[in-house]
């Protein structure tokens, strides 16, 4: 929703915002960004992580967060802090709109949708369209009359023995937030709307957004209309005819380094949102949400910004990582001792050569761990000897299994006997009994990869 429409005062800022926004093609805004020590990067404050300032986000949002698919939280600024989202919150609209009607059903628009006001879909008292119109109505314009028309159908769905199908949603709206972990979340409307009588106790996190976000791109009838380049509707008016309605889209930078979908918001008290949804590779889907930034283009800069930081720093990391190779070319992984010998080795590749895992470079150390078993016996080529496993802050990445690069033959009677003499003589001299491990691959650092 376009702060321009309900803050006049502002609109030279605005225009003065475009223009600036403009020539910057979206990089972070220079003025006023920051990088205070209470930001956090996966779960640790800055004040304690004290990263160098080109691995530090420099944004101006008051509240941020950026989240994978899988729930990682690389980044945070007051995420947890509750405060207005403003028209963020018809992401959840359309949550409930999707789970509880069809999208070929039938949307009426009353007299209390037509006149809601601010941000529109110009829908007018009368009208019908389909759920799946509806829908687009509410992202991609950010219409408060679609968010209010869906919650009266929608609600009538959810309970039709209601008298109040419009409260109904409002508590289904909630009753969701609480079911998918939206600790921090109170709705008391459907589109978002914090004045002009919509005050009341309502509130979210940039946490919570995301989280909601996530759940909400689980769902492809989600993906496929908040993504959707068709900026059209075809509605039946009071009156019986249909009319075709073109909608602005207010998330301007859909398509653009990588950003698959989201939805902006604006207030006096929530300011300029947006909860953007981005897909890069290596990196795959993650959520860049800003709260509280002062102007409309700053909110997509920002969030794409976070986006850049993060897929910066993501590595297609080798999971093998040596420069030294068998007589037959192969890695080279370990020189393994044979246990029946004093004095003999396996050479120790892997199958899986080219293997590479996606990681995050600021995520702290990458740790190697060559588990290998015991070697006895007759040792044949490819004969599975143990495993080598990555990981980094305790969480393992890849595993791949490791195999003998050579045949090697267990000793004959004869030179099992010479072995065990061979073996008293080092006892009693204090030398090994078996060759020694020797480990050739290593995992260097993350952000050295990543430099490369």
């Amino acid at each position: 929703m376009p702060s321009f429409r309900f803050l006049p005062r502002r609109a030279l800022a605005t225009l003065a915002g475009v223009v600036l926004a403009a020539s910057l093609a979206f990089q972070p805004l220079a003025a006023g960004a920051s990088q205070p020590d209470t930001d956090i990067i996966l779960g640790e404050p800055e004040s304690e992580r004290q990263d160098a300032a080109n691995d530090r986000p420099n944004i101006e949002a008051r509240n941020a967060i950026v989240m994978s698919a899988d729930g990682t939280v690389y980044f945070e600024r007051e995420a947890d802090a509750q405060v207005k989202i403003a028209s963020i919150t018809k992401v959840m609209t359309a949550i409930l709109a999707i789970e509880n009607a069809s999208l070929d059903d039938m949307v009426t628009v009353d007299h209390a949708a037509a006149t809601v006001g601010q941000s529109s879909a110009n829908l007018k008292e009368g009208d019908t369209l389909t759920m799946e119109a509806a829908l687009r109505a509410l992202l991609i314009p950010s219409g408060n009359d679609a968010a209010m028309a869906i919650a009266t159908t929608v609600g009538a769905k959810i309970d039709p023995a209601s008298t109040d199908p419009w409260g109904t949603f409002v508590q289904a709206m909630n009753d969701k937030a609480a079911e998918i972990g939206m600790a921090s979340t109170k709705f008391t409307n459907p589109h978002g709307l914090d004045f002009d009588g919509w005050e009341g106790d309502m509130h979210s996190s940039a946490h919570d957004v995301a989280t909601m976000l996530a759940y909400a791109m689980k769902n492809e009838t989600f993906r496929q209309i908040d993504s959707s380049d068709n900026n059209v509707i075809t509605v039946t008016g009071a009156d019986g005819k249909q009319r075709d309605i073109t909608m602005r889209r207010y998330n301007t930078i859909l398509g653009q380094g990588g950003n698959i979908g989201g939805k902006t918001g604006s207030t006096y008290e929530a300011l300029s949102c947006f909860a953007g949804v981005f897909s890069r590779e290596p990196g795959g889907e993650i959520y860049s949400i800003v709260l509280g930034c002062e102007e409309d283009e700053q909110r997509l800069a920002e969030s794409m910004a976070l986006a850049d930081w993060y897929y910066n720093h993501t590595v297609d990391y080798p999971v093998v990582n040596t420069k030294q190779t068998t007589p037959d070319g192969e890695p080279l992984i370990a020189r393994a001792p044979h246990a029946d010998w004093t004095d003999k080795s396996v050479d120790v590749t892997t199958t899986d050569t080219g293997s590479t895992v996606v990681l995050f470079s600021l995520a702290g150390e990458v740790e190697q761990d060559v588990e290998l078993q015991t070697i006895t016996g007759d040792v044949t080529e490819g004969q599975s000897v143990g495993t080598l496993t990555l990981s980094q802050d305790g969480k393992e990445l890849a595993s791949v299994e490791l195999v003998s690069a050579e045949n090697v033959e267990a000793p004959d009677p004869l030179s099992w006997i010479l072995v065990q003499l061979d073996r008293v003589v080092r006892f009693v001299t204090g030398q090994p009994g078996t060759a020694e491990l020797e480990v050739i691959a290593d995992a260097p650092d993350a952000l050295e990869v990543d430099a490369a």
